[in-house]
C-alpha cells in the first residue's frame, strides 16, 4: 500500500475513534479532543512507537496541566502573565518552524486556551486539559496501530528537490506572535466568546508561516470559508439522523474526502495546511453547534456569528501579514512536509 493511503486510513480512522469516545462519553468540549487528535494524525514523518508515544503523550499532558498554573498569574500578576506568554509563544514559533510542528501546536494550544479557559473557571480549564490528552493518547495509540498495519513503503520512494529554509525563521515566529496575541488579550476580557477565536487564529498563525505574502490572504480566507461549508455539509447530514452513529459515519467520510487533498493524492492548488485549517475550522465550528442545539439555542444564528469572527480574524491575519511583510520582509517563508510521503 502506498504511503498516501496508509495516512489517509490512518487519519481517517483515528477521527472516527475520537468522535466515539469523545462524543460517546459525553466528554465536555468533545470537539476539542478531535482536533488534538487531528493534529497528532497529521504528523509528518515516522511514527513514534506505541511507547513512545504513550510517553510523549503523558509528557505532554504534564505540559498542558501546567498551562493552568498561568491562571493565578493572569489573574494577580498580568502584566508579567502576559509576557511570558509571549515569550513562550515566540519559543514555540520557532519550535514549529524548524520541524516539530505537531507538538508545538499542541503546545501552543494548551498556553493559550487554557490559561484562558482557566479565567472563566478552574474546573474548565482542568477539564480542556484532560480533553486535550484524551485527543493526543487516541491520535497517538492509532497512529502507532495504524503503522504496525500498513508498515511505510521504503521502497519506493519519490525523488524530491530539497527544500530550503527560511531566510529569516525569527521574523516568521514574531509575525506570528503579532497575529495571535490581540485576539488572545481580547480573550482575557471575554473568554466564554473568544475561546474558539483562539483556537482559530493559533492554526491561522502556524499557517501563516509557510506562506508567502502574496498568496496568505487567499488562503486564510479562503480556508476558513471552505471550514464553514464543511460544518455546513456535516449539520446539515447530521439533521437526516441525529445519532452517535450517523455523527461517527459522517465525520468519518468527510474526513476520508478532505484527507485524499491533504495528502495530495486528488490534485489541487491549494498546499496541505489549507486543508487542514479548513478541517479544524470545521470542528470548531460544527461541534457548538451540536451543544448549542442541545442546550435550545439558535443554532443557525450562533454559527452565522461565529463564522463571521473568524472571517474577521483571518481578515486581520493577512493585514498583520501585507503590513509586516512591507515594513520587516520575512522572505522566503518556511517549508510544508508533505503528509504520507
Amino acid at each position: 500500500m502506498h504511503n498516501a493511503d496508509s495516512a489517509v486510513i490512518r487519519i481517517s480512522a483515528g477521527v472516527a475513534i475520537s468522535v466515539l469516545i469523545c462524543y460517546g462519553l459525553a466528554l465536555p468540549m468533545p470537539h476539542l479532543g478531535c482536533i488534538m487528535a487531528w493534529i497528532v494524525l497529521c504528523r509528518p514523518g515516522a511514527a513514534l512507537s506505541l511507547k513512545q508515544g504513550l510517553v510523549g503523550a503523558t509528557l505532554l499532558l504534564g505540559m498542558m496541566v501546567g498551562g493552568v498554573l498561568l491562571v493565578p498569574l493572569l489573574e494577580h500578576y498580568a502584566l508579567a502573565g502576559v509576557l511570558l506568554v509571549m515569550l513562550l509563544l515566540y519559543l514555540l514559533m520557532q519550535k514549529s518552524i524548524a520541524g516539530v510542528g505537531a507538538i508545538a501546536m499542541l503546545l501552543i494550544m494548551a498556553i493559550t486556551v487554557i490559561p484562558v479557559a482557566g479565567l472563566i473557571e478552574q474546573a474548565l480549564a482542568i477539564a480542556i486539559a484532560q480533553m486535550m490528552a484524551v485527543g493526543i493518547i487516541i491520535g497517538t495509540l492509532v497512529n502507532g496501530i495504524a503503522h504496525a498495519l500498513f508498515p511505510p513503503n521504503t521502497v519506493a520512494v519519490k525523488t524530491q528537490q530539497a527544500t530550503l529554509p527560511p531566510e529569516h525563521p525569527k521574523r516568521l515566529a514574531l509575525r506570528a506572535v503579532i497575529i495571535v496575541l490581540p485576539i488572545w488579550l481580547l480573550a482575557l476580557g471575554n473568554p466564554a466568546f473568544y475561546i474558539p477565536a483562539v483556537m482559530k487564529t493559533v492554526m491561522l498563525a502556524q499557517q501563516s508561516t509557510s506562506l508567502d505574502a502574496k498568496h496568505v490572504g487567499k488562503e486564510l480566507v479562503l480556508s476558513t470559508l471552505m471550514g464553514a461549508l464543511l460544518a455546513f455539509a456535516l449539520w446539515m447530514g447530521l439533521s437526516i439522523w441525529p445519532s452517535l452513529l450517523m455523527l461517527v459515519l459522517m465525520l468519518c467520510l468527510m474526513t476520508l474526502w478532505l484527507t485524499r487533498r491533504l495528502v495530495q493524492l486528488v490534485p489541487g492548488r491549494f498546499p496541505p495546511s489549507f486543508w487542514s485549517n479548513a478541517w479544524i475550522t470545521a470542528l470548531i465550528l460544527f461541534g457548538p453547534a451540536i451543544a448549542d442545539s442541545a442546550t435550545g439555542k439558535d443554532v443557525w444564528l450562533a454559527g452565522a456569528i461565529r463564522t463571521g469572527l473568524y472571517l474577521m480574524v483571518a481578515g486581520y491575519g493577512w493585514l498583520c501579514v501585507i503590513m509586516l511583510e512591507h515594513w520587516w520582509p520575512a522572505g522566503r517563508p518556511a517549508p510544508e512536509s508533505n503528509i504520507g510521503e
